[in-house]
């Protein structure tokens, strides 16, 4: 279902309720996500950082700072109770609420994937281990893969800010450039020579490494996951499965000033 678009503005939490507290609280939650996301992006950036620095120390910290963002989460969800509890919030602001907690999830799940690729390398022995053998152009691949995918995230957190339709519709073009620096990592990996004595990596080497490619593209994925939510409070429709050439088209014209 489509619902017309909001006459207040999506991004502007700070007003428009007689109950001013309901508007603290919105900012609040909000507040919290996006504190959320700060952290969730500095854990893929760190472990982007530990892969190409070979650096054991970087991967620790990214572990020790998981617990971190799972309390926000649960306090996020928190927030969303209490405020659905307290508030009943109607139309726009229930959309909001909705969006804020969805958002919250995605940040968390972002978040896992620094973690599982921290983890991946360190099983290795150390990170140094797990980067060892690798070709430069594999290299490259993975560190475009990882760039690729926290320039996505930091939008997405730009986009939640302010609801901000256009800062989402440049995720989903961005979506296409991570799949290819996806394909590109997968390629090299399926091309490497499997072991033989200090020749090539092992079987399980090359599946570690496959396992870390595929958490960098689900990160970005979760920056698009965002980017829907962002839409679906702003012009009140679920566009998780429209085509995305036709659904950016569509709202750039919409976005583009008289």
């Amino acid at each position: 279902m489509t619902e017309s678009t909001p006459s207040k503005r999506a991004g502007d939490l700070s007003g428009g309720h007689t109950v001013k507290g309901y508007d603290r609280d919105l900012s609040r939650l909000r507040s919290l996500i996006l504190e959320m996301g700060d952290h969730m992006v500095e854990q893929i950036r760190s472990v982007l950082a530990a892969l190409m620095e070979g650096d054991d120390h970087l991967a620790y910290r990214v572990l020790d700072r998981e617990p971190q963002i799972d309390y926000l989460s649960l306090d996020a969800d928190e927030e969303v109770f209490q405020l659905i509890t307290r508030r009943q919030p109607a139309a726009l602001d229930l959309r909001i609420v909705l969006a804020l907690s969805k958002i919250a999830s995605e940040i968390e799940r972002a978040a896992d994937k620094g973690a599982r690729i921290a983890t991946q390398a360190l099983e290795s022995g150390t990170v140094a281990q797990a980067m060892a053998g690798l070709p430069t152009e594999l290299r490259v691949a993975l560190k475009t893969l990882g760039e690729r995918a926290c320039c996505m995230l930091d939008r997405s957190l730009e986009a939640v800010a302010n609801f901000d339709v256009n800062v989402a519709l440049d995720i989903f073009e961005d979506e296409p450039q991570l799949y290819t620096a996806s394909q590109a990592m997968r390629k090299l990996l399926e091309a490497q020579p499997c072991a033989d004595g200090d020749q090539g990596l092992s079987p399980t080497h090359l599946a570690r490494l496959l396992t870390i490619g595929h958490a960098l593209e689900r990160a970005g994925n979760h920056a698009t996951n965002i980017a829907e939510q962002v839409i679906y409070v702003a012009e009140g429709q679920d566009v998780r499965y429209r085509n995305r050439e036709i659904l950016i088209e569509t709202l750039r014209r919409r976005q583009a000033p008289d």
